[in-house]
C-alpha cells in the first residue's frame, strides 16, 4: 500500500497522455501479420496504467502511516497476457500479507484502504477500495484506455481480474496506535473481481456508435467468492509434485502453485520457477549465483578470465537446455493431466503462467501456456492423438 501524498495528486493524469501518444501514433496494421513485439509493448503500457489506477493507501486524512512491511500497487503487480482467440487478460494482484503500523494522533484510526489517485478530474474525494469501486474502476479503464490496444480482433476481449483466491491470499492486517494503545484490525477480504468487454464494443464506443451508458452495460463484471475446486487443487498438486521432483540442472518450483477459476473464462494456474544447480563453482567463477541472481565474488579466488568465460558458456548452455525442457514439461503436464479439470467447460481455457525467477541471458521472464478444454475432450474420445494435442498448446513468451 502507498502513503497518501495529498488529495490533489493525480499522477495518472500526467502519465497517461504520454503513454497513449505512443499507442495512437503507431499506424494501424490490421491487414498485416501479427506483431508480437507491438502487442507486448501495448500490454506493458496498459500494465502501467492499471498499476497507477489501483495504487492504494491506508487510513484517512487524520492518519499517518509510519511503517509498511508489504505493499500493493504499481505496474510490477499487474500482469497482462494475450490469448489468441480470446483476447487479453490483465491480473491486478493484491498484497497477501500487508502489515501496517500507523499513528492516528488521537483522531481515531481506520482499517480501510483508498485509491491513491482520482480518475475523475472533478472530484478529490477519497474513494474506498471495495467491490463496487473496483468494478467501477475496471469499467473506467476499459472505457478510457483499452480501445487503444492494437491488433485485437472484433470477437476478442479485454478482461481485468482484481485479486486472487490463491492459498497465500489473506486479509490485510493493520496495526494502529492511538493515545498509547495499539489496536490490531483485520481488513475485509475482497472476492476476486473481474470485468470484460468485447473489442467490437470498445470500437463502437470509440467511434460514437454507443454512448457511455450503453458501453457500461456491455461490460460483464463478476465476483468470484471463495469456493474450493477440488479438481483445480489436484491439478495444482500435480504441477507442484512434478516441478519439485526434478533432477539437477533444471528449473524447479519456487513456492506454491496458485490457481483461480473464472466462470466466464476457465482455470488459471500461476507458477514461479527458478534454475537450480549444485555447481557452486560457477558462482565463484562468473559472479552469478546458482539461482541466476548476481552476487559479488572474491577476485582472489576467481580463476583466470579464460576459464571463467568457458564456465559461463557452459552454464548458459545448461540453462537454455533446462528452459527448453521446462516448456516441454509444462505442455505435457497440461495434455496428460489437464483432462481432470472438470470444472472447465469445453469452450473455456486452461491457462498456465510460469514466472521465471532470476536473471538469465536470452531467457524470457514469463511464459504462458494456453489450451482449450475441447482439445482435451477430443483426446479423451480418441478423436486426436497425444502428439496432435501437444501441438494445440499455444505458448507465448514475454
Amino acid at each position: 500500500m502507498e502513503i497518501k501524498q495529498g488529495k490533489t495528486m493525480k499522477r495518472i493524469q500526467k502519465i497517461v497522455p504520454t503513454l497513449l501518444i505512443i499507442l495512437l501514433t503507431t499506424p494501424l496494421a490490421w491487414a498485416q501479420s501479427f506483431d508480437a513485439n507491438r502487442m507486448n509493448r501495448d500490454i506493458k503500457i496498459m500494465e502501467n496504467i492499471l498499476g497507477e489506477m489501483f495504487k492504494t493507501y491506508s487510513g484517512n486524512s487524520s492518519s499517518r502511516a509510519v511503517y509498511i512491511a508489504d505493499f500493493a500497487g504499481g505496474s510490477r503487480n499487474v500482469r497482462g497476457t494475450y490469448l489468441p482467440g480470446y483476447g487479453i487478460i490483465f491480473n491486478v494482484q493484491t498484497s497477501s500479507s500487508f502489515v501496517l503500523s500507523q499513528s492516528s494522533d488521537g483522531q481515531g484510526s481506520s482499517n480501510s484502504f483508498y485509491y491513491s489517485y482520482s480518475t475523475n478530474s472533478t472530484s478529490d474525494d477519497d474513494v474506498k477500495v471495495d467491490e463496487e469501486s473496483v468494478k467501477n474502476r475496471i469499467t473506467e479503464f476499459l472505457k478510457d484506455y483499452a480501445s487503444t490496444i492494437g491488433q485485437l480482433k472484433s470477437t476478442e476481449n479485454v478482461m481485468v481480474i482484481y485479486g486472487s483466491n490463491s492459498r497465500n491470499s489473506f486479509p490485510a492486517l493493520v496495526y494502529t496506535s492511538s493515545n498509547g494503545k495499539v489496536d490490531r484490525k483485520e481488513t475485509e477480504k475482497l472476492p476476486v473481481i473481474s470485468g470484460s468487454v468485447a473489442k467490437k464494443d470498445l470500437d463502437d464506443y470509440r467511434s460514437g456508435k454507443i454512448n457511455e451508458s450503453a458501453f457500461a452495460s456491455k461490460v460483464k463484471t463478476a465476483s468470484t467468492k471463495d469456493k474450493e475446486y477440488l479438481d483445480l487443487k489436484v491439478m495444482g498438486n500435480i504441477f507442484e509434485t512434478a516441478l519439485r521432483d526434478q533432477e539437477e540442472e533444471s528449473f524447479r518450483l519456487s513456492g506454491n502453485v496458485n490457481y483461480l477459476m473464472l466462470d466466464n473464462f476457465g482455470a488459471i494456474f500461476n507458477i514461479d520457477a527458478s534454475y537450480r544447480t549444485d555447481d557452486r563453482f560457477f558462482g565463484r567463477v562468473t559472479g552469478i549465483s546458482v539461482t541466476g541472481a548476481y552476487i559479488r565474488t572474491d577476485s582472489r579466488d576467481a580463476p583466470d578470465a579464460k576459464e571463467a568465460e568457458e564456465k559461463e558458456a557452459e552454464f548458459t548452455a545448461k540453462v537454455n537446455e533446462a528452459y527448453s525442457q521446462l516448456k516441454s514439461n509444462i505442455k505435457e503436464y497440461l495434455v496428460d493431466y489437464g483432462r481432470t479439470v472438470n470444472s472447465v467447460k469445453p469452450d473455456q481455457y486452461i491457462l498456465t503462467t510460469v514466472n521465471v525467477r532470476g536473471r538469465y541471458k536470452d531467457i524470457p521472464e514469463r511464459i504462458d501456456f494456453q489450451l482449450k478444454k475441447s482439445v482435451l475432450d477430443q483426446l479423451d474420445k480418441g478423436s486426436i492423438t497425444r502428439e496432435e494435442a501437444l501441438k494445440q498448446v499455444v505458448v507465448t513468451e514475454y
